[in-house]
């Protein structure tokens, strides 16, 4: 492709020899010999830097970083194997997926990626890198970028179903939107969220009502308001996760022991905590809980261990005489919540992940106000609660000037949640009603009743090729994606021509490496391997790291790689990912 602005640029320097020009100031002239030097060394400069703005680039974001493994282990926090799964959809569909920025990464000039390239590896874990960092040599002269991911096989997951299922695109949000609400809770399969939930939480097995059978005066389930697991990481809530989220929160207790499954007769409590700062940082000094009947059921103020720095009464409305004679400890109060509340309560509060961090409690069932309203169109744009309660409950809260009321709080919290359901799942919801002008793309479009497809879908539906090579010990488990998406998209594409989606069984791993490698005429490719447990691990490791310099050696400019360690049912995986530029070259 030949830049314009560059051939114009050079256009300018056809003048005639010895040709002599001024500035306005008549104080300056040069010879069209010079001129043309300097034009033309301005001429480079210019089209040097208009490559560069066409070259993309990866770079993590603050979530991003907070999962590299240049993060001491006790500090980490992994990201998710679904979020490595938007980045591949990312590079492939550039922003025409993405209803929000990527949370964890930064993709810039996304459409200037030329290929994608990813390598699965099932059987390595981040124990491995850890042990074996220094012999793979030639990966780490490729990759800044190490992340350590959350393995599916901690909750029960499967890899092959996480790295195939995507997000829906807007044509499809529209056919469950109604149903669901949160298109977070559909991108996750609904049915299969009690089974990621119960091997987070100790959740014995139960059978739900059914909501048609209930007497509640209620538009819609009140469990479709609940945050999923993902969503309690991505919100920072503590969730007791295996690994090294474990450490993070290994001072916190569960609500209880043994919780029962949640049903849409489960009992909703609005709670709201004050703090002070003390020579710790933040801690607790009142909690309020209210039922459903806008009764207080328990109210209590608590004494920290550590001397108060700051009362914070403008915002807590805690003072000195207050906490004087206060004898309660955080752990009176975790007990006493303990008995309280039922197995299969669902706790409602405003952000109310800050709540259970002072309470350094662990509850599966949150219905969070500043999540399930919006009015920017934006999830990450959260409502004040004062602002909420004034706009939808007509009550003015948080009024006076020394401090706010935790019993207040938690009232109007739950009042705009019982509101909510009154009415529908997108009442309140910006990012909801915002969606209304898809509606007629949608209408045209044959709706598919998956509520998540896969990625060869948006890749067949975007005009896109794919190639998934493997052994016949991992082929077969994305033959189900790639059928469903050439079934459910053959009537969208009556007149058109499938492109290629092609699934590739060969007898080797050498072979997977060596298809990958020799293969240039598909937008993604993706290997996957599963290695024997038995195998010696420093021979393995030693040939992972030449597999993943002939990948790279092989690859284009403008293409990105990324490595999947997929980890082990004891240990994390990781992951590196990086844009191919100008300066890479092979690595030997």
């Amino acid at each position: 492709m030949i830049d314009h602005t560059i051939m114009n640029i050079d256009n300018t320097c056809d003048e005639p020899a010895n040709k002599k020009r001024k500035t306005k100031n008549g104080c300056h002239i040069e010879t069209a010999d010079n001129e043309k030097k300097i034009m033309s060394s301005t001429s480079f400069q210019k089209s040097s830097k208009i490559r560069k703005r066409h070259v993309a680039s990866f770079r993590l974001k603050a979530t991003g970083e907070t999962a590299a493994l240049t993060v001491p282990a006790a500090s980490r926090i992994p990201v998710l194997l679904t979020d490595i799964q938007h980045l591949l959809l990312h590079s492939l569909l550039g922003n025409l997926n993405l209803t929000q920025s990527p949370r964890w990464y930064v993709l810039d000039k996304c459409s200037h990626i030329s290929k994608t390239t990813c390598l699965i590896i099932e059987g390595l874990s981040i124990k491995h890198w850890e042990k074996y960092e220094d012999t793979m040599v030639k990966t780490r002269k490729i990759f800044d970028n190490v992340v350590e991911i959350l393995t599916p096989s901690v909750y029960g997951g499967s890899l092959v179903k996480e790295l195939a299922l995507v997000p829906l695109s807007e044509t499809e949000k529209e056919s469950i939107i109604q149903q669901y609400g949160s298109m977070n809770l559909a991108l996750e399969v609904r049915k299969d969220l009690m089974i990621m939930m119960k091997a987070v939480f100790p959740i014995r097995d139960g059978i739900s009502e059914d909501f048609e059978t209930t007497n509640l005066d209620e538009k819609f389930p009140r469990t479709q308001l609940i945050l999923s697991a993902w969503q309690l990481i991505e919100e920072n809530y503590p969730v007791p996760l295996k690994g090294k989220l474990k450490n993070a929160y290994a001072d916190y207790v569960m609500s209880k022991s043994e919780y029962k499954p949640v049903t849409v007769t489960s009992p909703m409590f609005g709670i709201d905590c004050e703090m002070c700062l003390t020579g710790a940082g933040s801690e607790l000094t009142r909690v309020s809980v209210v039922n459903e009947k806008h009764e207080t059921v328990y109210e209590s103020l608590v004494k920290p261990y550590n001397n108060i720095t700051d009362y914070l009464t403008r915002y807590s409305g805690i003072t000195k005489s207050l906490l004087q004679n206060v004898s309660k400890r955080l752990e009176d109060v975790q007990k006493e919540l303990r008995e309280l509340l039922p197995p299969d309560a669902i706790l409602v509060g405003q952000s109310l992940n800050t709540d259970l961090h002072a309470l350094k409690m662990m509850h599966p069932y949150i219905i969070d106000t500043s999540l399930i309203y919006n009015f920017t169109g934006e999830r990450t744009r959260k409502p004040k609660l004062k602002t909420l309660a004034k706009e939808f409950l007509q009550e003015d809260i948080q009024k006076g000037t020394m401090g706010h009321c935790s019993v207040e709080d938690s009232l109007a919290s739950l009042k705009l949640v019982q509101l909510k359901l009154s009415k529908s799942i997108e009442f309140g919801d910006a990012v909801h009603t915002n969606r209304q002008k898809y509606k007629e793309n949608a209408i045209k479009m044959a709706i598919q009743p998956h509520y998540a497809l896969s990625i060869f879908n948006h890749i067949i539906e975007q005009k896109k090729t794919s190639l998934v090579v493997g052994c016949d010990n991992i082929t077969g488990d994305y033959h189900t994606f790639l059928t469903q998406a050439k079934e459910s998209l053959c009537t969208q594409l009556k007149k058109n021509k499938l492109k290629k989606v092609k699934l590739n069984t060969v007898d080797g791993i050498e072979d997977v490496i060596s298809t990958i490698t020799e293969t240039d005429d598909y937008n993604l490719v993706m290997g996957h391997l599963k290695l024997d447990e038995d195998s010696d691990d420093m021979k393995i490791v030693n040939r992972v790291d030449e597999w993943i310099a002939n990948i790279w050696n092989g690859l284009k400019q403008s293409a990105l790689c990324v490595i999947v360690f997929g980890g082990t049912t004891k240990e994390n995986g990781i992951a590196m990912m990086k844009v191919k530029g100008t300066s890479h070259g092979s690595i030997k």
